[in-house]
């Protein structure tokens, strides 16, 4: 019989073939999967001959099929909303462990409520592992050691960045579903742009304004810290900051409507992103905030990430998550953050290829 390894399954997506050649590179000899045979033919010839497999995840047999081939699973096929949780199900019932590189908080949600069958199973279902939310769940894990009480933690997202199609299709579909915040204590509906603050970023990022928006780092980071409130921001410039509290209510009706799939169809379905050369100018800093009680004082504290290429990241965390989980002794269960699966500081360090840097800094309110 077949020792059971990585599959990576969307291999021959912009993600999937991203995350095999990072896979490669760490001395793994993944399994191909995916719904065109003849694309996946040719991305294992580029990889010295990799083994393929058919699967589609509208099938639920080839899901299964493939999972049985499996120690651990790589979801790299969104929208996730829409086709994501047919392959976590496939996982648990194999068994085989699971990670992907959502960052759909509604899709993280729905794979919450499969903890309980996970650890059953024995084994780890890990959603939104990628640069958005695996760096900052992380991250805040590390800010958060040695607090006593804990009244917020947000984390502000500062990017120059270039979407792929499947990133596009992720955000329309997101648009369209119901967003949450986690607000003292529990988690409560919240839409789009519902907050808004100034900020001053460091190294060069200047004054910005940075408006809410439902990321599932408000999902995954109450799993690991207790803390009243969770909220996530993306910092623009005021004209876009503005344009976007206007423009988004209208725009998340739009995506309830048909007329989301003329949307869809004018995407098409390509799985094109950007170029090598465009990848490496992307940047990025992530700032997080907590604030909190820590050995009697009330303090303020922030972390600030900065790094490039968020695509890069992405496959570079989802391939060494992977290759941890499908090393002898691991031995994490049930549906876990980021954190809560790997070391936190282990996932930062994944990223330095990509220039990842992270520093603390202190001060009191």
């Amino acid at each position: 019989m077949t020792e059971r390894g990585i599959t990576v399954l969307g291999a021959t997506g912009y993600t999937g073939r991203l995350v095999v050649g990072e896979l490669v590179r760490g001395g793994a000899r993944p399994l191909l999967a995916g719904r065109d045979e003849q694309k996946l033919a040719a991305l294992a010839r580029e990889h010295g001959g990799l083994a393929t497999f058919v699967a589609d995840v509208s099938q639920p047999q080839s899901l299964a099929a493939m999972a049985a081939k499996s120690k651990v699973i790589v979801n790299c096929v969104g929208p996730f909303i829409d086709w994501g949780e047919p392959v976590v199900q496939a996982a648990i019932e194999a068994p085989a462990h699971y990670l992907d590189t959502t960052g759909e908080q509604p899709f993280v949600r729905s794979v919450q409520k499969l903890d309980r069958k996970a650890r059953e199973a024995g084994v780890a279902v890990v959603p939104a592992h990628a640069f958005e939310i695996a760096l900052a769940d992380c991250a805040a894990a590390i800010l958060a050691r040695g607090y006593r009480d804990i009244a917020s933690i947000e984390v502000i997202y500062a990017t120059r960045f270039h979407a792929s199609q499947g990133t596009k299709r992720s955000v329309l579909r997101m648009l369209g579903a119901e967003g949450y915040g986690y607000e003292e204590g529990k988690l409560v509906p919240q839409p789009p742009a519902r907050y808004r603050r100034s900020v001053n970023l460091p190294q060069g990022w200047g004054a910005l304004e940075a408006v809410s928006f439902p990321s599932a780092e408000i999902v995954t980071i109450p799993c690991h810290i207790r803390t009243r409130s969770v909220r996530t921001y993306l910092a623009l410039p005021s004209f876009a900051a503005w344009g976007a509290i206007c423009l988004v209510p209208a725009v998340r009706m739009l995506a309830k409507t048909p007329l989301i799939h003329l949307a869809e169809r004018i995407l098409g379905t390509a799985t094109s992103g950007p170029a090598p050369q465009v990848r490496a100018q992307d940047r990025f800093l992530i700032l997080l905030e907590i604030r909190g009680v820590r050995r009697g004082q009330a303090l303020r504290e922030t972390l600030v990430i900065t790094g490039r290429d968020p695509y890069g990241i992405t496959a570079a965390v989802a391939a060494q998550g992977a290759l941890r989980m499908a090393a002898e002794g691991y031995d994490r269960r049930g549906v876990l953050a980021p954190a809560q699966a790997f070391d936190p500081e282990a996932v930062l360090d994944d990223g330095k290829r990509f220039d990842v840097a992270w520093k603390k800094l202190d001060g009191e309110v």
